[in-house]
C-alpha cells in the first residue's frame, strides 16, 4: 500500500514537470517567431500590413501641424508679394517724363534740372569747400558726399542740402522741386513712388563733386 503511494506520487511529479518544460518551450518559440519585437516601440504583433509600402505610408501620413501649415501659407504669401513688387516696377510708365531711365533703373540728371546758386552762397561755399580740400580742416556741417548717385530715400532734405560742385568749379543746389520737374514717376508724389528703391538718380553728368551742409 505503501509502496502504491509512493509510486503516484512520483507519476504525479513526473507529469507536473512535463507540463512546466512544455510551456517553457511553448513561450520560447513564440517571442523567436517575431524576433523579439515584442520590445521594440512602434511594434504592434496585433496589427495586419498587407505590405512594407503600408506600413511606410502609415507613418508618412502623419498630419500636418498649425505650425508647418502657416509657415506654408506664408512662404506662399511671400513669393506672391515679391511677385507683384517686381511687376509693379517693371511696369513703371515713363512715357510723360523728361528724363529716360536705362534698363538698370539709373536716371541721369542734367543741368536744367538743378538749381542756380546765388554768388553770395556760392563764395560761402567756396570757402568752405577751401577749408575741408585745400587746408584739410573739418568745417561744422560740411561734408563731401562719396557718391554721385542718390536713390530718393538717401536725399533727405529736412536735414541738410546738397550742392554740386562742376568741373569748372560752379555750384548748384539738388532741390526736391527741382527734380520734380523731370515727371519721373518714381520721385516725390509720383505715381510710382512705391517703386522708387528700384531706380537711382546719377548726377555725374553735371557733378564732379557734391557736398551736404546741415541745415
Amino acid at each position: 500500500m505503501r509502496v502504491s503511494k509512493i509510486c503516484g506520487f512520483l507519476l504525479s511529479a513526473f507529469l507536473t514537470v512535463g507540463f512546466v518544460a512544455c510551456g517553457e518551450t511553448v513561450s520560447s518559440t513564440d517571442a523567436s517567431a517575431n524576433g523579439g519585437l515584442d520590445a521594440v516601440p512602434g511594434y504592434h504583433p496585433g496589427k495586419v500590413y498587407s505590405s512594407k509600402a503600408d506600413l511606410v505610408s502609415s507613418s508618412s501620413q502623419a498630419p500636418t501641424s498649425g505650425a508647418e501649415s502657416s509657415a506654408t501659407e506664408g512662404s506662399s504669401t511671400s513669393e506672391n508679394s515679391s511677385s507683384s513688387e517686381e511687376t509693379s516696377s517693371s511696369s513703371v510708365d515713363f512715357s510723360e517724363s523728361n528724363i529716360q531711365v536705362d534698363e538698370s533703373g539709373v536716371a541721369v540728371i542734367t543741368e536744367e534740372y538743378l538749381d542756380d546758386v546765388a554768388s553770395g552762397k556760392a563764395a560761402e561755399l567756396d570757402n568752405s569747400w577751401d577749408l575741408l580740400e585745400n587746408q584739410g580742416e573739418d568745417v561744422e556741417g560740411f561734408v563731401g558726399s562719396r557718391s554721385l548717385k542718390f536713390t530718393v530715400d538717401d536725399l533727405d532734405f529736412a536735414r541738410g542740402h546738397y550742392y554740386c560742385l562742376t568741373e569748372s568749379q560752379e555750384w548748384f543746389e539738388i532741390t526736391k522741386e527741382k527734380l520734380q520737374e523731370s515727371k519721373l514717376p518714381f520721385l516725390w508724389d509720383g505715381p510710382a513712388y512705391e517703386a522708387r528703391a528700384d531706380f537711382t538718380l546719377d548726377f555725374a553728368n553735371v557733378c564732379g563733386e557734391i557736398y551736404i551742409a546741415a541745415e
